[in-house]
Order: C-alpha cells, then structure tokens, then sequence
C-alpha cells in the first residue's frame, strides 16, 4: 500500500512598500521601485509641452525627468509644499534612454510591511488614468500606479 503525504506549506509572503504621500491621496509602491527619495531640488527646463512634466533634476550625475503624477492623472497641481519630496524611481521598463524617473511628493514616504492577505481592493472614486488599481492597506487608503503606463506617456513626452 502507498501512502501519500501531502504537506502544506503556508507561505506568508510580505513585500515591502512604500506609501507614498500625494496632494489627495497615496500612492503604495513596492520599495524597490524607489531607487531613493530626496529634497525637492531645482529643476532644470524640458522642451516637453506637458504640464505634467515639470523638468529634469540632476541626481547623482544624471539628469532625471521629473512629474506630477496629480497632473498625469489630470487633476490640479498640488500647492506648495515645505516638505515636497521627490522620490526616484526605477524604470520598469529597463529603457536605457530613462533608467530613472522623479515624482514630486507631499512629505516623506512611510514604510510598510505588507502581507498578501492585507491589502484589499476598494472601489474609488476619481481613480485617474493611470492608476492601476485602489487599495486598503492596515487601515490606509492608496493607489497602486500603473508604473508601465506612466513610463511610457513618459517617453513620449521627453
């Protein structure tokens, strides 16, 4: 006689986040898609017509595009803000032309150790064009950005 064994192992798989501090809401990225966060530093001009972007940074030798992901999402530009932030981020798409993009942020990301089982889709009101999907996480409302998407209208418009 053959006895089968089968063994079940519950993997409680965390990733680590960040959540990332808009005008009107959050943003949830895993962390290492944030290469660093910085101070808002002076931004150099860009021939691109969109008035999402708002220029290049020059970060650690290379000049960066710099967004406002509100604007991307066609909403108004946050106010000025002391604690405005930009954090840099990892392009997705492994493009050598823009290995790294800046978003403009609201104050400091907050780290998070997130657990499969602990985000949960909502349903949101005024999710713009490239948000990828809302979420509730330990209690906090956020947007997962559709980073793809981003990176593309991205090259289009640099």
């Amino acid at each position: 006689m053959t006895q089968v064994v089968t063994t079940t192992v519950e993997k409680n798989i965390q990733v680590d986040c960040l959540l990332v501090p808009l005008k009107d809401k959050h943003l949830l990225l895993p962390n290492v898609s944030v290469a660093e966060v910085i101070p808002f530093s002076h931004l150099l001009t860009t021939n691109s017509s969109a008035d999402w972007m708002l220029g290049r940074i020059d970060w650690r030798g290379t000049l960066v595009p710099a967004i406002c992901y509100e604007m991307l999402n066609n909403h108004s530009a946050p106010a000025p803000n002391p604690n405005a932030r930009f954090i840099i981020v990892n392009g997705v798409g492994a493009n050598a032309d823009m290995p790294f993009y800046a978003i403009l942020v609201q104050g400091i990301p907050k780290l998070m150790h997130v657990h499969k089982d602990e985000i949960q889709q909502v349903d949101a009101m005024n999710m713009g064009e490239f948000d990828g999907m809302a979420v509730t996480v330990d209690g906090d409302n956020a947007m997962i950005p559709d980073l793809e998407r981003v990176e593309v209208e991205l090259l289009v418009n640099i």
